[in-house]
């Protein structure tokens, strides 16, 4: 069964300019996750856990770091513009100040976090103080005053000469090309920006963040094949590298990969801290996989979670329809109408739902959902639904709105350049030859003999249709429509028995009484009986044929 409102909307799209700039934000953080200034093991450590996004292990181990080593306490600082506790981050750069006031570090560190609270004149002035500092400039004064800039896109270019000149001064410095490269993607400079991750990927290449990023530039121009290849060199150069893992899933799933995409996912629930909305993304997996049972273990978490999407309730719903579980499923599905905006909840849906309550002989209700659907149903797209509201209008004996239902299908059709099928053809003339409408079922059923005139079906029910609304034969509508009828039938007779019996008998009885042709009345009568010896009615007529010519009828013996 096929199925609307594929997740494909809610994760993994091609990025909007809105979704580019949170792409940047994105970047910038796991640039910020790592950083040189010639680090300690132990803090390169810490803030790896931030990078595979598990980071409440993070600030207790820059805290153990800058234990050992006050030095440290600028990362711990930055750890805590990681959390986003820009108090405690402040407080710590001003402690590194008390503790060394000729370290450009905590300098820098203060700048950045006044940018931060868009204190730009402020944050400014320290980073300029910083870059100042030492007679022997470093690349870590540079790098930690680029930045710093960098958390402000107004000194956009600052950050790029200062991170130039940390380059110049230490080319191998990993995290100066990562820094470089997100400057250059804030200016939408796409190439200069790949080149700079690829020089960190040289400096480092067991380090996963700039393949990382490398895919998710190429992403921005929908290369498919390259962004793979960066996120599966990504994970291989660090088993434990979250988002890759995650992008990998998403990846596989628009790609229709649905054992990757679940393994892929699975890693990356295993190693991320709070995987969020992954849970659920991961449930969307499992369903086309069509592993139902794991996939709603998930999404029951759905009705007692306030933030999950109305999709999540409707992909629920087609999961317990997989399983059989089709009361379950109605109940959920209603839930899903109830809680969807409108602009959330499309034709396919109504159809879906429809479907089921047929499945649950509840056909009117599948009658009025199908109607809702045909209703939203503006762009003409969805042929199904409006010939399912036919199809059950006509089971339920609905003859008039079955007509309508399928005469609305056909104008549909021919508005989109389309023809009607001979199924449309016929259950259109069929509805309204059972309402009583022969007028309009002969108008039908003779589209239908035209769009198939090797078929008899058309001639056949065209025909019985004339001979209703011309009962007495006073026109003779029906005569030309049962002749062609039995011109085709006749290359089957046996299959066509029991309607040539029906055509010839309504031949033969035209012939007879408003021909005055008993000659061919007779023909007729005498070809029933060849498909029929036993037919009381021909062989009645026979037998007053032979009465009528035998000279000594009425004659006594």
């Amino acid at each position: 069964m096929n199925y609307s409102g594929s997740p494909d909307q809610q994760i993994g799209k091609t990025l909007s300019p809105r979704a580019t700039s949170m792409l940047l934000v994105a970047l910038l953080f796991v640039a910020s996750a790592t950083t040189a200034f010639a680090q300690s093991p132990e803090v390169r450590k810490a803030f790896r856990f931030s990078e595979i996004e598990q980071p409440s292990k993070m600030i207790p181990a820059l805290e153990q770091a800058a234990q050992g080593n006050p030095g440290n306490l600028y990362y711990l600082g930055l750890g805590y513009i990681l959390q986003g506790n820009l108090d405690k981050a402040l407080a710590t750069f001003e402690q590194g100040i008390k503790n060394d006031d000729k370290d450009p570090l905590p300098v820098a560190g203060k700048g950045h976090v006044l940018l931060l609270q868009k204190k730009g004149a402020e944050g400014k002035s320290f980073l300029t103080k910083a870059a100042d500092m030492n007679r022997k400039k470093t690349a870590a004064q540079f790098e930690a005053i680029g930045r710093a800039y960098l958390a402000d896109n107004k000194f956009l270019l600052d950050a790029i000469s200062a991170l130039e000149k940390a380059k110049s001064l230490d080319n191998g410095d990993r995290e100066v090309h990562v820094l470089l490269g997100d400057a250059y993607l804030q200016q939408n400079q796409g190439g200069p920006s790949v080149s700079s991750y690829e020089r960190a990927v040289s400096a480092d290449p067991k380090w996963a963040t700039p393949l990382y990023k490398i895919a998710k530039v190429y992403q921005r121009s929908r290369n498919n094949d390259i962004v793979m290849d960066y996120l599966n060199r990504a994970v291989n150069a660090d088993p434990e590298f979250a988002p890759a893992w995650k992008e990998l899933g998403e990846a596989h799933y628009l790609e229709k990969r649905a054992d990757k995409a679940v393994q892929a996912l699975e890693k990356y629930i295993a190693i991320a801290e709070n995987p969020g909305d992954a849970k659920f993304q991961l449930a969307f997996f499992y369903f086309m996989a069509k592993d139902y049972e794991k996939a709603n273990a998930i999404f029951k978490e759905v009705l007692n979670d306030k933030n999950a999407s109305p999709t999540a309730l409707k992909f629920y719903a087609f999961s317990l329809m997989e399983q059989g579980k089709d009361a379950e499923a109605q109940k959920i599905l209603e839930q899903f109408f109830n809680t969807a905006k409108p602009e959330e909840i499309k034709s396919s849906d109504y159809a879906s739902y429809g479907k089921l309550l047929l499945k649950l002989k509840q056909d009117s209700l599948a009658n009025e959902a199908f109607a809702k659907g045909i209703q939203l149903d503006t762009a003409f797209q969805d042929m199904e639904i409006r010939e399912l509201q036919a199809k059950t209008y006509y089971s339920r004996k609905k003859y008039d709105s079955a007509s309508q239902a399928y005469q609305a299908l056909i104008d549909v059709k021919e508005q989109t350049d389309q023809r009607p099928s001979a199924y449309d053809l016929f259950y259109l003339g069929h509805s309204h030859y059972l309402d009583g409408d022969y007028v309009q079922a002969d108008s039908a059923f003779t589209q239908l003999s035209e769009l198939q005139p090797n078929s008899t079906l058309g001639y056949l029910y065209a025909a019985k249709a004339r001979a209703q609304y011309d009962s007495t034969g006073a026109t003779g509508a029906a005569v030309p429509m049962y002749e062609k009828y039995v011109e085709i039938a006749l290359e089957d007779p046996e299959k066509n028995k029991k309607e040539l019996i029906d055509a010839y008998d309504y031949l033969g009885q035209f012939a007879l009484h408003k021909s005055n042709d008993l000659t061919a009345a007779t023909k007729y009568f005498q070809k029933i009986l060849e498909l029929d010896p036993a037919n009381e009615r021909a062989k009645d007529f026979m037998n007053a044929v032979r009465e009528m010519n035998n000279p000594t009828r009425g004659k006594g013996r």
